[in-house]
């Protein structure tokens, strides 16, 4: 060893060096048979939410119009709506579809981190060749530094200045983007120090189109950083080094480096893992939906309902007493619990405009009181809970009480048949059965398809003519 090697041998590497060391370590050949596992089920729900969503919600067709105008034209494969972009363009469309019925998976500590992901991977995959080994690598790391990430910076709900998916989400799709361009630490370094630049996203915009986009730009532009980087564009390469004024001050101001050094201790995706979504809402009001949907049945006539009272996380971005769309209601504790009391279930069809406006729902709002205690947390699986309370007109007073809503962590979990009829649910919505049939076929062997299999499967769920 020459003694200029033997000195960078010597020379302790910074925490930017060695967060991509432990992601460079993340390899399919190392991963267990659970870790793969997961991934399936995560990138079949990932697919399946972005079809119904593309289907349902009007974000991602005025999205798609607009891309098209602009030139996004290619053939990488639009989910649920029958054409093909340019990849960067079907990441960032993918990635709102995704989203936008907030049907996606949960983490913990909360963020959106498989929309990012997994839409610039199956993006940048259907355009190179790669097959289902290099997807999953792909995926993996990128939800695991988004999750280290979260880890490191947690802070309850109230205290957060940007939409978690804004903050950690162009991240993760540079990881995994880097990973399937197979750059070296250097490069990875670079597309790193481009995407801290592309963060940042407003609470303000939950409930709107906008919000979906949070997701869909995140894919977009780490995708984009890193095919920068391959063009020789350069940034900053030492992202979570810098000592003022840099990403993590900007974003996580109460940043814990050694919770992130942690990273490659086990994979997150698997503890504390991910909570798969039964009903298409934001996760805050799952544990409201779960206890309302408990005391359906000990309410006969719902029209003698005299008032409800409601006590939840604080979660300010929940509290919509009157929400002023169908797609407002599901960010609102008050409208997700009323629509769980009224019909007896929460589901796509909940959160309709039309819904919104029918006369029971109407009626039943006004009479709701939430309060949200400054004491309780509200990070997942702390302490958290939902207490509703429904006072009859009679006098009588039934309640219940949510702490786990089922498939959350320590809760009792969703069964892989209830995961399947979840998705069929929302292939359906545009596929027709032997198509939503084949998909799942190939998504279930995903791990072994090659380039062509994989581009096959994005095909069908796209809904294109599979025959070029």
């Amino acid at each position: 060893m020459s003694a200029t090697s033997a000195v960078q041998a010597a020379k302790p590497r910074g925490a930017t060096e060695s967060i991509i060391a432990a992601l460079e370590a993340m390899t399919f050949e190392s991963f267990p048979d659970d870790l793969v596992a997961a991934a399936r089920t995560l990138i079949i729900d990932g697919i399946a939410v972005a079809v119904a969503g593309a289907r349902l919600e009007e974000a991602p067709r005025l999205l798609a119009g607009h891309l098209r105008v602009q030139g996004g034209a290619g053939d990488v494969s639009a989910l649920g709506l029958g054409f093909g972009l340019s990849a960067v363009s079907a990441a960032q469309l993918n990635g709102t579809s995704m989203h936008v019925l907030d049907y996606e998976p949960m983490w913990r500590p909360g963020t959106h981190a498989l929309s990012p992901t997994l839409a610039a991977s199956l993006a940048l995959a259907e355009e190179r060749g790669f097959g289902g080994r290099a997807l999953i690598t792909a995926l993996v790391r990128g939800i695991e530094i988004q999750g280290w990430l979260r880890e490191a910076g947690r802070t309850e709900s109230h205290e957060l200045r940007f939409h978690p998916p804004g903050m950690v989400g162009p991240i993760g799709s540079a990881v995994a983007s880097a990973t399937l361009l197979g750059f070296g630490p250097d490069e990875m370094a670079n597309a790193l120090g481009m995407a801290s630049s592309r963060c940042g996203t407003l609470f303000t915009n939950l409930g709107t189109m906008t919000k979906s986009t949070h997701c869909g730009l995140a894919a977009a532009s780490g995708l984009e950083c890193a095919l920068l980087t391959a063009a020789g564009f350069s940034a900053d390469r030492m992202i979570f080094d810098a000592p003022t004024q840099g990403y993590i001050q900007a974003f996580m101001p109460r940043f814990d480096m050694a919770a992130l050094m942690r990273i490659g201790e086990g994979y997150r995706i698997l503890d504390p893992g991910f909570a798969i979504k039964i009903f298409p809402a934001k996760f805050s009001t799952h544990y409201g939906i779960t206890a309302a949907l408990e005391l359906r049945p000990a309410i006969p006539a719902t029209g003698d309902i005299a008032r409800i009272e409601i006590v939840a996380a604080n979660v300010p971005s929940s509290d919509r007493p009157v929400p002023e769309t169908g797609l407002a209601g599901k960010f609102s504790v008050q409208y997700t619990v009323a629509a769980a009391l009224l019909d007896g279930e929460v589901g796509l069809g909940s959160f309709t405009d039309e819904r919104l406006r029918r006369a029971d729902m109407q009626e039943l709002l006004p009479k709701i009181n939430l309060h949200m205690p400054k004491d309780m947390p509200s990070l997942y699986n702390t302490g958290r809970y939902a207490e509703v309370a429904v006072h009859m007109a009679d006098g009588r007073v039934v309640s219940a009480r949510c702490s786990n809503p089922r498939g959350s962590w320590g809760a009792e979990p969703i069964s892989a048949a209830e995961h399947r009829t979840k998705v069929r649910a929302c292939l359906a919505t545009s596929l027709p059965g032997e198509t939503v049939d084949e998909i799942l076929d190939l998504a279930a062997r995903v791990e072994g398809l090659d380039g062509a299999g994989l581009r096959r499967l994005l095909r069908l769920a796209s809904g294109r003519d599979i025959t070029n």
